[in-house]
């Protein structure tokens, strides 16, 4: 016979906002019940009833409030930025890579530059200080795929005392993510998340990861 409670489970693992209601106990469990009672019989292949549903739910709150929040205040050491940046991306080839191998070198790239390049399956992203445009889009003999303008970066910097902590860069996502702000790239290094963003969410940004600065280093 097939227990409802891993299906139940499963279904509120799904829905991030039904996980975060039912952990924070706003959750009406009855409405709740009626809206995915179809979706449990049919995993279930039998009938359920409403009360076995909430009697799931209530030990699932349980057993979520024993665990470490998904989203949980990192404590941010620094916060450095960056702008204005260019993206640009090649399709990536046995001869695009051979002339990457001495881009740096070639445009020389100083310390108060940002340069990033991401070696994709099939395409090879840029993203560099807009004064290192044409120096980029000069060196290289093919036609770029994608060239965007207008970008920022916003690095959030934290100790190695992170590592091994689940959802850190989901915690910090969500930062952005309840500002609706869009990230057009993220590029990380061991205690570093950069977010790349418009710069038009450049000040939004920054306000946000300095209140989380801030409080995290009250």
């Amino acid at each position: 016979m097939i227990k409802i409670q891993p299906i139940v489970r499963e279904i509120v693992l799904k829905e991030f906002e039904a996980y975060m209601a039912l952990t924070h106990d706003y959750m009406n469990m009855t409405s709740y019940s009626y809206r995915i009672k179809a979706q449990v019989e049919e995993l279930a292949k039998k009938t359920v009833t409403i009360t076995s549903l909430v009697v799931s739910l209530s030990r699932l709150r349980k057993e979520f409030k024993k665990e470490k929040s998904l989203i949980h205040d990192v404590k941010i050491t620094n916060i450095t930025t960056k702008l204005p940046l260019s993206e640009i991306a090649y399709e990536s080839s046995n001869v695009f890579l051979k002339e990457l191998e001495s881009l740096q070198k070639n445009i020389s790239v100083s310390p108060e530059d940002f340069f990033t390049v991401t070696k994709g399956l099939s395409e090879v992203d840029i993203i560099c200080s807009s004064n290192l445009e044409k120096k980029v889009l000069k060196y290289f003999k093919a036609k770029p795929k994608i060239v965007n303008r207008n970008f920022a970066a916003v690095g959030v910097a934290y100790g190695p005392e992170v590592f091994g902590t689940p959802n850190v860069f989901f915690s910090l996502l969500a930062v952005t993510s309840r500002a609706r702000i869009n990230i057009e790239e993220l590029v990380s290094t061991p205690t570093e998340l950069i977010f790349i963003i418009a710069e038009r969410d450049f000040g939004k940004t920054v306000a946000l990861f300095s209140e989380l600065h801030r409080q995290t280093n009250q």
